[in-house]
């Protein structure tokens, strides 16, 4: 059920102030107050789950090529930081477990499962990690594939996951269909195709709408005008400074 105020959910961890998808970023997002840390979790070519955007490592690391077809041991050894800024050289992608010992009991979590690694058995093996940790209250699972939210469902109902609108298929379709396809908790959509008749019909059926990525200050108040109930943004601080200010 909707919060209070609008939660706010540290996009990528902190990643205004620290490389994306680290354990540095999500640390920020600790230390800055944010309500939730959110990452991206893909695999290796060995199957161990970590914490990454892109299908490839060239974007934010010093190698080159599909995380897909890299080991974990290769993985280690990039270099995730130096891209960002030379304070955070040496910067590893974590693995979820590296991630989720960081958050226990300091943050709430939202893990993203990215479609293109469904099919390689993610679910199940981010469901186990989860689990694993003890954290299955503190954590919300979110993808953009339908597959992957019905099995962390099926694999353990009391994980909450929230459905990301995707409008290549959802355009014209109602909220609760895309809730109902595999029983979420939450829509979690881009702020730009939040529109009127999406706020108005989440609204009627009481279900929680998440808005990504709002960096702007006039983008962040005018979705809290609009009564979201959570923001994602890179920059946490400018939307909690906001909030406070509004109190």
């Amino acid at each position: 059920m909707p919060s209070e105020r609008a939660r706010v959910v540290a996009h990528r961890g902190f990643s205004g102030a620290a490389p994306e998808n680290t354990v540095a970023a999500v640390r920020a997002a600790i230390d800055v107050g944010a309500d939730m840390a959110e990452v991206d979790v893909t695999l290796t070519s060995d199957g161990h789950v970590v914490c990454l955007h892109d299908e490839k490592v060239d974007r934010t690391t010093d190698g080159k090529g599909r995380i897909t077809e890299i080991t974990l041991e290769q993985v280690q050894d990039l270099d995730a930081g130096s891209w960002f800024s030379p304070s955070f050289a040496g910067e590893p992608i974590p693995t979820l477990d590296e991630v989720l010992e960081v958050v226990n009991g300091s943050i709430l979590l939202n893990i993203e499962i990215k479609t293109e690694v469904v099919d390689r058995g993610i679910a199940a093996k981010v469901v186990a990690r989860v689990r694993e940790h003890e954290m299955v209250e503190q954590v919300m699972i979110s993808s953009f594939s339908p597959r992957a939210l019905f099995e962390v469902r099926k694999l353990d109902g009391t994980l909450t996951t929230a459905s990301l609108f995707n409008r290549k298929i959802h355009r014209g379709v109602d909220p609760a269909k895309i809730i109902a396809e595999v029983g979420s908790q939450a829509l979690n959509i881009n702020r730009r195709f939040f529109n009127r008749s999406i706020r108005q019909r989440c609204a009627e059926l009481e279900i929680p709408v998440g808005t990504y990525t709002a960096n702007k200050p006039r983008h962040m108040e005018k979705l809290l005008a609009r009564g979201v109930h959570a923001i994602y943004t890179d920059h946490p601080d400018v939307l909690l400074n906001l909030m406070a200010a509004d109190e």
